[in-house]
């Protein structure tokens, strides 16, 4: 029953890119002018048309060279009304494929309804308000990068909290909901926000990520790093907010 409406919802993603084109330069009911969706970021590992995006529109986290885990270096990301679209960037001599045990993990952790006061798992990012986390592996079938398609879990320990284990409902995955592409060290994905499995994505949302070796984090951003002078500070910062281009 859930393939089915996967399989739906893809269909109606698909119908209303369609009708678009089909609908190009037309007027709707209220008598609008409809304009064809033209997909901003094509996913296939040549990351030039990032070049081409209003760098204001463009969220963007680098890593801190004073971190604790900094073979994560750069992470891009581009929100419309269709896709979420990430570029990033590894330290190549931190990340290797390992044959049988380590497919190189690669987590995307997403505060979907923008409110610092639902979600979780303040291990990584000081507002701990992910909803749903994708865990998928830029090595799915071997030395050779693959297409990003993680599995899907949705929090639910305790609100604002920490920890892993008995934290994560196991959503499954859904088919479709990403595509990626890449080369060694730099890799880009899409992803449809018309398949979040969590209902409507915010216009504002945030997002934070981690590359790992052997299941252990080695990058995350956005990352920082303790300030000596400053009481009580960590490493820890807030996730990386998005703003929707309408």
């Amino acid at each position: 029953m859930k393939k089915i409406f996967v399989l739906l919802a893809i269909a109606a993603t698909l119908s209303a890119v369609s009708c678009s084109k089909n609908n190009a330069n037309k007027k709707d009911k209220g008598g609008k002018e409809q304009t064809e969706y033209v997909q901003p970021i094509k996913i296939d590992g040549d990351f030039s048309d990032w070049a081409k995006l209003d760098a204001s529109k463009v969220a963007t986290a680098t890593c801190d060279p004073d971190c604790s885990k900094t073979a994560l270096k750069l992470v891009k990301v581009y929100a419309d009304n269709v896709f979420i679209f990430v570029y990033f960037e590894w330290d190549k001599e931190q990340i290797s494929y390992e044959p049988d045990v380590d497919h190189v993990p690669f987590h995307v952790y997403i505060n979907g309804d923008g409110n610092t006061a639902t979600g979780g798992f303040g291990d990584q990012w000081a507002d701990a308000c992910t909803d749903v986390m994708f865990e998928g592996h830029l090595y799915p079938d071997g030395a050779t990068l693959g297409s990003y398609a993680p599995s899907i879990f949705k929090w639910v320990g305790e609100v604002n909290g920490t920890g892993w284990d008995g934290c994560w409902e196991d959503l499954g995955d859904i088919n479709g909901i990403t595509s990626g592409a890449g080369i060694e060290g730099k890799y880009e994905f899409s992803i449809v926000r018309e398949l979040y499995p969590l209902g409507k994505l915010a216009d504002t949302f945030s997002i934070g990520f981690d590359i790992q070796q052997k299941w252990n984090s080695v990058g995350i951003l956005p990352n920082g790093h303790v300030d000596e002078a400053v009481e009580g500070s960590t490493e820890l910062v807030n996730s990386l907010t998005v703003v929707t281009v309408k």
